[in-house]
């Protein structure tokens, strides 16, 4: 009998055991760290008054060329404007029909077969008048852009300006499709939409193309917060590698893949190096990788993202807020400087001491790449003055503003022309632009 309760004693023990051993296993499955796998499909955008949008516009010129779609559009409408965008193969030359200063009727070859058919003809998607400006917006159907012997599903939107007093509108691109999907992220479901960087039809080349990360939840409108594409990214204070695999191609998918970061990471600080000791906080910038060119990293960061994965960084652009709470400025600088992150390190970056100088170029040539400064001009040539100013890492500020409580104001600086006597030519407050 003994022996018959000690018995039963054992295999009771024995499968609790097994549950306990059973259980925990269970336990340490659920909090060990998987792939994050997202399909994502190809979506295009209606270009509704709501609805997500890019929001960034290309404009492209062109010697006007009458291809033979073209000739068959002259066919239907007399004078139309002429839009142009070298990325569309044998379908480059669209064209607009107009109607008192207003787009009331755009013209592409979906098919580039250089014939016009009746749903080649697109109607405006909006149109609205606003400070004497009409802006009216198109959005093509799906069509098939062909690359390196390969279809690539694509949409395209054009948005057309009339300025007041202006006989010519003002024509300018943007992609109009996506690609997005939906998986879970601890427990969530998270959506992702990725952004084509051009008219290329490519949604996955780091530092150009972009993305959205998110609670699926949240209401897509019209704008919504996008990061550069990276191949490590932070995603609520946890860092990812992200890593693609398939092609946005006809009949074919790109699927993301996150998994959680294992490397090293160190801290950023950032000091405004100034003749007074002055309180300074780097509100948010842009940083990119200078290591690792396969695998390029970058971040959108904030004053509270002082964390970063090891690697050396260029400091892109940012804004500064500084002063004491009851005084407070703000500027942006580009062209920062680069630095290092190194495992469980501070590394402080030196911003500041600006110092000015006057930058002067003849005005019609300001936007030739091989403009040069110079300090004399013959009579009668119109001269551009910029002001130039540069800090101690060799970064280069734009704005400055003074914050208020509800708003900032721009600080626009003085200029004063002396002669050689150092009697006044001329002088003017100088505009931002």
């Amino acid at each position: 009998m003994k022996n018959w309760v000690v018995g039963f004693l054992i295999l009771i023990v024995s499968v609790l055991l097994v549950l306990v051993i059973t259980d925990q296993q269970t336990q340490d499955q659920q909090t060990q760290p998987e792939p994050i796998v997202f399909n994502l499909k190809y979506v295009g955008l209606d270009g509704g008054k709501d609805e997500l949008r890019y929001n960034s516009y290309w404009g492209f010129g062109g010697s006007e060329t009458d291809t033979p779609f073209i000739t068959e559009v002259k066919k239907n409408v007399e004078e139309p404007f002429l839009v142009y965008n070298p990325n569309f193969e044998n379908a480059q030359w669209s064209a607009i029909e107009l109607s008192d200063k207003k787009a009331v009727a755009f013209y592409f070859d979906l098919d580039a077969d250089g014939k016009l058919s009746d749903n080649e003809k697109i109607l405006p998607v909006n149109s609205e008048e606003s400070s004497g400006t009409t802006t009216t917006d198109f959005v093509t159907p799906d069509f098939t852009l062909k690359a390196n012997d390969k279809e690539i599903p694509f949409r395209a939107a054009l948005r057309v300006n009339f300025y007041q007093g202006s006989s010519r509108p003002s024509c300018m691109w943007s992609p109009s499709c996506v690609l997005e999907g939906t998986s879970k992220i601890n427990g969530k479901k998270t959506k992702m939409i990725l952004f084509a960087y051009n008219f290329k039809g490519k949604f996955d080349e780091f530092g150009n193309c972009s993305y959205y990360l998110d609670n699926d939840e949240k209401e897509i409108e019209q704008n919504i917060a996008r990061q550069r594409l990276s191949s490590i990214i932070n995603y609520e204070d946890k860092f990812y590698n992200m890593m693609f695999d398939g092609a946005h191609e006809k009949d074919k998918t790109i699927q993301v893949t996150l998994e959680k970061y294992t490397g090293t990471t160190g801290e950023l600080a950032v000091k405004l190096n100034a003749d007074t000791d002055i309180p300074a906080t780097l509100s948010s910038a842009s940083i990119s990788s200078t290591s690792n060119k396969d695998k390029p990293i970058y971040f959108n960061i904030s004053s509270e993202q002082t964390n970063l994965p090891t690697a050396s960084y260029r400091l892109d652009r940012g804004y500064i807020d500084y002063g004491p709470d009851d005084n407070k400025w703000r500027l942006n600088f580009t062209d920062g400087p680069e630095f290092i992150i190194d495992s469980d390190k501070t590394s402080t970056v030196e911003l500041g001491k600006p110092t000015l100088s006057i930058s002067a170029v003849d005005e019609s040539k300001r936007y030739q790449s091989d403009v040069k400064e110079q300090t004399t001009y013959s009579k009668g040539t119109t001269v551009l003055l910029s002001r130039k100013v540069t800090g101690v890492a060799g970064e280069s500020y734009g704005y400055f503003w003074k914050k208020n409580l509800n708003n900032s104001i721009n600080v626009k600086p003085d200029i004063k022309i002396v002669g050689p006597d150092g009697a006044e030519i001329a002088s003017a407050e100088m505009e931002y632009g």
